[in-house]
């Protein structure tokens, strides 16, 4: 299939579904819809065969679901809702992995989300499937979360279950198979309950600081912690269990849960929109005084020591790092 027949078949049918003002695929660059008095929030991810997956790990569905899913989690930690996104592949032919299959998950997450392909482009590429994300959102003015805003005493919580992502890759990598809908193939985005949490009055405002969970628990939590000027002190108890051991919840990354400091006095009001969403947590501890970016772990109570957590727990995932 040549380029332009795959961009007719596939692109094309996409580009007609937009409201008046704004401009999708099929010419030089796309018009977004009028944000208003709202901020526009952009992100771009990228989905690398070799460096994320390999071939085999997911049919072609489940790798759409992938590419949209793991990148409108960063949406997710700004508070934002997402508007659409653009689409960019570098592919060694065509349609390859990008066929029929690939598009109606695409479609399918483009009705759960509300969003819209705005665009992209597609080049050939000798090396491994390439897939870029950039994706456009927005949040009211003055109510967009950042990871800078930790105070000392806010309780940190986090959504889900990290570490299930990591054991889940784990047992494909093994040639295993996961559960269905697993956290690693099929991750979960929390833009439902971060939008609800971030459309409370700024005077009410229930989260002060959040950070989506890509990289691992321990890392993320770090750079929170050191953006906001703040330690840490959790308990990862509730996480850790037979299957699931503390370098997967710390360090096992791609959870694409939500790390979120909340005011200890809007707790309650937290608990309650968590519930209306349907979302599950963890409270993990609290931000402390303390040098910026330091966290304390426990498990059980029980302080975990510098040489339990190790380099590879401390560092998280890093795709540069030799020891990975």
């Amino acid at each position: 299939m040549t380029e332009l027949e795959w961009i007719e078949t596939f692109i094309s049918p996409r580009s007609g579904r937009h409201e008046a003002g704004q401009l999708g695929p099929g010419d030089d660059a796309a018009l977004s819809p009028s944000l208003g008095g709202d901020r526009a929030v952009l992100t771009v991810d990228a989905l690398v065969e070799g460096q994320h997956f390999l071939d085999h790990w997911l049919d072609d569905q489940t790798l759409a679901r992938r590419v949209i899913r793991s990148s409108v989690s960063d949406l997710a930690a700004m508070g934002a809702t997402p508007v659409g996104f653009l689409l960019s592949v570098e592919s060694a032919k065509l349609p390859g992995r990008l066929g029929d299959q690939f598009w109606l998950a695409i479609d399918e997450e483009c009705r759960a989300l509300d969003v819209q392909l705005l665009g992209g482009n597609v080049t050939r590429s000798d090396g491994p499937l390439s897939i870029h994300c950039t994706f456009l959102g927005r949040v009211s003015a003055g109510r967009e979360w950042r990871r800078s805003g930790a105070r000392v005493g806010d309780l940190l919580v986090v959504t889900g279950d990290p570490g299930h992502a990591s054991r889940a890759m784990q047992e494909i990598s093994w040639g295993l198979l996961p559960a269905a809908h697993d956290r690693w193939s099929e991750p979960i985005p929390r833009v439902d309950l971060a939008v609800a949490l971030a459309a409370v009055a700024p005077k009410d405002s229930i989260v002060t600081a959040a950070i989506d969970i890509s990289d691992g628990l321990l890392l993320d939590l770090r750079r929170l912690c050191k953006a906001s000027g703040c330690a840490a002190n959790i308990d990862i108890d509730a996480l850790v269990t037979e299957e699931i051991s503390k370098q997967m919840v710390l360090a096992g990354g791609e959870d694409y849960e939500l790390l979120l400091a909340i005011d200890a006095a809007s707790m309650t009001h937290f608990e309650e929109i968590a519930s209306e969403q349907g979302t599950d947590w963890h409270l993990l501890g609290t931000t402390e005084d303390g040098t910026a970016g330091e966290v304390a772990v426990k498990i059980g109570g029980q302080s975990l020591a510098s040489d339990e957590l190790g380099a590879q727990i401390s560092g998280g995932w890093d795709p540069f790092d030799q020891q990975h």
